[in-house]
Parts: C-alpha cells; structure tokens; sequence
C-alpha cells in the first residue's frame, strides 16, 4: 500500500485542521509523517482481527483509549527515540482533539496518555526485562504454543505500561 493510498478524506480534514492551528512547516511535515506512521500501524492492526482497513477512515469505529496504550507501547517496544515517541503522541493528541471538534469521535481516545521522560525510558525498558524474561522461559518450559506465549506476554506489556502510566500520573 501506497502512503498516498491511506491519505483518505478524514486524514486531509485533520492535515487542513493542523495547518489552521499555525504550526511551522517543519512540525507540518513531521505530523504529516505521523499520522501517516499511526495510520499504517491502526491498519496492519485491523487487519489482524480480519477487519478490511486500508484507511483511516475504516479504523475510526476502532479507536480506543487501549489502542493509544497499545500504539505507544509499539513504539517504546521497537526503541524509537523518547523524542519521536512524544511528539508521535502530540500528533495524535492533536488527532484527538480534532476527533472530537469533528464530532466524529465523541471521546478522546488520548485520554491519560502522557510522553515518556527520556531520562526514565532505558531504566523502564530494562526494569521488568528480567521478569518478562523469566516468565518467558517458564512458559516455553512448560511446552505453552508459541501463540500462547505471545499472548500471555502482550497482557502482561499491557499491564506494565498501565501501571507506569498511572505512576507517572500521580508523579
């Protein structure tokens, strides 16, 4: 699929919205760069529960504050810089915002979504390495499917980045 292909009639709105709010060219192509990166990620996502999305558009129906977490945590997972990572999360902020100005969302699915501190984020990404690791070893000692495995540790990286967030809410 082609960039240009996800560029649906929802993702010009929102670009048009960013435009509006006066941001540099440079932030511009960055956010424009993106949405574009979150909206290929939503779609493999879809497609993964058997749903045919090949725009933003086709996602919206799934949009939820779990996917925001789940989005967030793919990025930390694939050690994309502390830097990216957060101003990715201010792209769908503003995403959020204009979702809700639309009114084609009537939730902010970035609701407690907070940037990560670039000084914490090697210390969480090893924190509970040893335990993601240890728990690995006793499934794979255990005969689990390779399925099962990577179920059960999607859970508990859900569950990690949970808790982290609501830590660094009350910080």
């Amino acid at each position: 699929m082609k960039n240009k292909d996800i560029f649906d009639k929802i993702t010009k709105d929102f670009l048009n919205y960013l435009s509006s709010l006066g941001i540099s060219p440079k932030s511009f192509k960055n956010y424009k760069s993106d949405i574009s990166h979150f909206t290929g990620w939503l779609i493999f996502k879809a497609k993964t529960w058997g749903v045919l999305a090949e725009t933003l558009t086709d996602t919206i129906p799934f949009l939820n504050k779990d996917l925001a977490f789940e989005y967030k945590e793919y990025l930390l997972e694939n050690k994309i810089a502390a830097k990216t990572v957060n101003r990715r999360l201010s792209t769908l902020r503003h995403l959020a915002d204009f979702f809700l100005v639309s009114q084609i969302l009537d939730f902010d699915f970035m609701e407690g979504v907070v940037n990560v501190s670039s000084q914490n984020l090697d210390i969480k990404r090893g924190k509970y390495q040893y335990l993601i690791q240890g728990f690995t070893d006793h499934l794979i000692s255990q005969k689990a499917s390779p399925n099962t495995i990577k179920n059960y540790l999607s859970d508990i990286k859900h569950f990690i980045f949970w808790l982290e967030e609501k830590e660094q809410a009350h910080a």
